[in-house]
């Protein structure tokens, strides 16, 4: 009877990026009203004026005459994100949002031994609001078809969450969770020894953030870590599970 505990996780990637475009005409003595079953916008003004201007020695675009500049609610804490007032939107390079890898592979998991595996994300954006990009898992690692699974790990104390990294280095603490390093990253993930469990969506668990800035990002680079372990009485078979992502840049 074969005793081989395989794993194997499957990633994909979700990039949000929602832009709505308005064209109309206005004249010099009525406001515009525009609304909708959800929203109702209704000013006199949107721009002054706006465009692109050059010489032999310059090249600039610009938008003038906004009366509320500023940025109004936030993407995942409100129903709605209005960038006005700037340039929230210029195409210097498009978006990008690469995963280097999309099958991780943690091979034959044995007692006191942990499986790995590691790939790269990294995302170029322009926008002004900056990026943050999101992680969950579909379930707990899983002999498909079945209910034995691989737990997620609490770390060596017990204490790590999806949202706190914790110490995990003895592999006789059985679970799956996962470590990053390199840009934008959270703080909580002090080194490489330092792991967290994945949300997990089938127990409708939110997603968390593995890397985030309020700034332009041109090729934020950070590796991703899998790490699983096996308790003495793990079930044979080849577990799987598949972990998203969600690249969300801010305009």
């Amino acid at each position: 009877m074969s005793t081989r505990t395989l794993t194997r996780i499957i990633l994909s990637s979700l990039c949000l990026l929602c832009l709505t475009a308005f064209s109309w005409r206005i004249s010099e003595v009525q406001a515009e009203r525009l609304e909708s079953d959800s929203y109702v916008i209704q000013f006199g003004n949107f721009n002054v004026t706006s465009g692109e201007k050059s010489s032999s020695n310059y090249n600039v675009t610009d938008t003038v005459g906004q009366t509320a500049a500023g940025a109004f609610g936030e993407y995942g804490t409100s129903g709605y994100f209005v960038g006005a007032g700037f340039q929230y939107i210029y195409q210097i390079k498009t978006f990008s949002f690469i995963i280097s890898d999309l099958t991780m592979d943690l091979g034959e998991l044995t007692d006191g031994a942990f499986g790995t595996d590691n790939h790269t994300l990294e995302i170029t954006t322009r926008g002004a609001g900056g990026y943050t990009i999101y992680a969950y898992e579909q379930h707990p690692l899983r002999i498909p078809t079945t209910s034995y699974i691989i737990n997620d790990t609490t770390c060596d104390a017990g204490t790590c969450t999806t949202s706190a990294a914790s110490i995990w280095t003895n592999p006789s603490i059985d679970g799956f969770g996962f470590n990053i390093q390199g840009d934008d990253i959270p703080t909580d993930f002090v080194n490489n020894t330092y792991f967290r469990p994945f949300a997990n969506d089938e127990a409708a668990a939110t997603m968390q953030p593995v890397m985030s800035s309020s700034n332009i990002a041109l090729q934020r680079t950070s590796t991703v870590t899998y790490q699983a372990a096996k308790a003495g009485d793990t079930a044979a078979g080849q577990f799987q599970t598949a972990v998203v992502y969600v690249a969300v840049p801010g305009y």
